[in-house]
């Protein structure tokens, strides 16, 4: 499900919409704590290692794969939930950043300037949108048919600004612009978000995260439209969709590394929650109305790798 940033649990890549990720400089962040001070709070005024004192497994390339589960409405808009799994990848090889997507991943193409207190990243984004694509446990709305898979792409903006409430947390502003590649007549999605991310100790990290999402006409018929066939088959009435601001989300997340230290990577857990309020036609829709439910919840627990 795309309001999802899918494995937003998983760790907290997945949960950074705007695809800066590799950009939130776990290192620095981290390394502003003390060494072996695992329960201080990231805004206490603590001894701050100068850098190069400790080699970091974010120094240079690195990558996080993860996997776990997710819990997600069966359909956007459903009130039946299903257990999926997933799996999600995100790092910085060559210079070029890489940030997971529901369903895709994105990459920011602008070099980093590791002493800057403000990034700037853009890079091609590509996901696939399954919306309706799998079993759908609710008979009426089966009796509607499966729609295809649409591939998505296009691009993402946004800047990272670092210690804006303390020395050591981040915030990422940005947005995705995605259109239907695929010829399936999927429309098109505008995804703006903002989210932060501070540590509270040497081996865990919180953050959270805003986002909508604003969908075009076609989009909006693709996947919420009842035409008059589909009213007599399901007994649904006739709804006529309109483009718009499509959703509003918000989150929270947290990653902690099994051995107590997140600089020299390896194993880490990650659990997160976002709750979803579809908006416009995918509120109104029948699908959604009658069938449904606009409020949506979203849960992923996994685990991570970094190295």
């Amino acid at each position: 499900m795309d309001s999802l940033p899918v494995l937003a649990a998983l760790a907290i890549d997945a949960a950074l919409p705007a695809g800066q990720f590799h950009r939130l400089r776990p290192r620095a962040a981290i390394t502003a704590l003390a060494p072996g001070d695992t329960d201080s709070p990231a805004g206490a005024a603590l001894p701050r290692p100068e850098f190069g004192q400790e080699k970091s497994v974010f120094d240079g390339d690195f990558m996080i794969v993860a996997a776990g589960a997710v819990l997600l409405p069966s359909y956007e808009g459903a009130n039946e939930t299903s257990v999926l799994p997933a799996a999600a990848i995100a790092g910085r090889i060559g210079g070029i950043g890489i940030s997971p997507r529901a369903a895709g991943l994105a990459l920011d193409i602008v070099p980093e300037r590791p002493d800057a207190r403000a990034g700037l990243g853009v890079g091609p984004v590509l996901r696939l949108r399954m919306n309706r694509t799998a079993r759908l446990k609710d008979p009426v709305v089966a009796s509607l048919g499966k729609l295809r898979t649409v591939v998505e792409g296009g691009f993402n903006l946004g800047v990272t600004v670092k210690r804006v409430f303390n020395a050591h947390d981040q915030m990422s502003i940005g947005s995705d612009f995605r259109w239907d590649i695929s010829g399936r007549g999927g429309g098109g999605v505008i995804a703006p978000s903002v989210s932060y991310l501070t540590p509270i100790s040497r081996a865990q990290v919180v953050g959270m995260l805003a986002s909508a999402e604003f969908a075009d006409q076609r989009f909006a018929r693709y996947n919420y439209e009842v035409t008059p066939a589909g009213s007599l088959a399901s007994g649904l009435p006739v709804f006529t969709p309109k483009g718009g601001l499509k959703s509003i989300n918000f989150g929270a997340f947290t990653a902690r590394d099994l051995d107590g230290d997140l600089l020299n990577g390896g194993l880490s857990i990650g659990a997160g929650v976002m709750y979803t309020r579809l908006k416009g036609s995918a509120a109104a829709t029948p699908l959604t109305s009658l069938r449904g439910k606009p409020s949506q919840w979203f849960a992923a627990a996994g685990i991570g790798f970094t190295f």
